[in-house]
């Protein structure tokens, strides 16, 4: 077996791992939010529908390089085959920008944000990213030819020039993602200067930096190595080789939901094991009989922030 085929193998192990493990959190995340009616904040429910958008995009990188290892596509073929994952991809990408203004919204404008009706919460939030995914795959299919393809992945689906531009509006959206987190992340550090004894902002501060981290070195990691591989095509064997786990990025951008809001949020692990472990967990009774009450009695907008939408400064 050559160092080719080996690295091919390798990287369709990981596929299916990811595609495993990301599957059952993202699945778990949701079915937890929509048993547990404390944790059903607006934002949760964005990040709820961004776990469903990453259970669809897992199936992607699988119908490449897994179940056809060795096919060769036309960019026509490979836009047939994978349309629907340009489009979600797209819209988990676009939702990552809409969920960090949500947060954003809430705590520059609490009034405004609570005050908004259901219908305009859900057009204002859903028009973006159906309209960014939409454009997309009509993008993607109008810049398609017979050309063949290295690989059928996203980037690959359009023309030279097109792929530049669809890489560099990712960029351009995960930089504008990077910046609104620090925004944030400064808004909640100022806070908790101004009021030393709150000690939420300084854990919300903490948790952000986390969201940021993450976000860098999965999805934005990926996006900047996905430029440099368009604009500079040509490699050395070695290089090939290093270059086609890109995808490993990917995957974990689209699967680590679940696992690091469990790491990082008490709240959400008490929940968690009063749904599936009651018996063993020690706040089983408190949790079960916990009021909602208890929340819309808070007026500080950062601590409501806190207690409603944990996962979103989390994940």
């Amino acid at each position: 077996m050559d160092s080719q085929t080996l690295n091919r193998y390798i990287i369709a192990s990981y596929k299916l791992f990811f595609l495993v493990v990301g599957i059952i959190g993202n699945v778990l995340f949701i079915h937890l939010v929509f048993k547990r009616k404390q944790l059903q904040s607006r934002t949760a429910i964005l990040q709820c529908v961004q776990a469903a958008f990453h259970i669809i995009c897992q199936t992607g990188p699988v119908m490449s390089g897994v179940f056809d290892m060795g096919a060769v596509y036309t960019r026509v073929d490979c836009f047939h085959r994978i349309a629907y994952y340009i489009f979600f991809q797209a819209a988990q990408g676009m939702i990552m920008l809409v969920i960090v203004l949500d947060i954003l919204i809430f705590v520059k404008f609490p009034v405004f944000y609570r005050r908004l009706s259901v219908t305009k919460y859900v057009v204002i939030s859903g028009s973006p990213i159906l309209l960014f995914a939409s454009a997309y795959v009509i993008f993607a299919h109008l810049t398609t030819n017979e050309e063949t393809v290295s690989a059928c992945t996203p980037p690959f689906v359009y023309s030279t020039t097109a792929s530049m531009v669809f890489n560099q509006t990712y960029v351009a959206l995960s930089i504008v993602v990077l910046l609104f987190y620090i925004i944030l992340i400064n808004a909640f550090y100022t806070r908790s200067r101004n009021q030393s004894s709150n000690r939420s902002s300084l854990k919300t501060v903490k948790r952000l930096q986390l969201t940021v981290i993450i976000f860098i070195f999965t999805w934005f990691t990926s996006q900047l190595l996905s430029f440099i591989v368009i604009f500079f095509p040509t490699f050395s064997k070695l290089g090939g080789l290093a270059i086609s786990h890109l995808i490993l990025f990917v995957c974990l951008s689209y699967s680590n939901t679940f696992y690091v809001t469990m790491w990082r949020s008490k709240e959400y692990r008490d929940q968690f094991y009063s749904v599936w472990w009651p018996r063993w967990s020690p706040q089983s009774s408190s949790i079960a009989h916990h009021s909602p009450s208890v929340t819309l009695k808070i007026t500080n907008s950062e601590s409501m922030f806190y207690r409603r939408s944990p996962t979103q400064i989390e994940s």
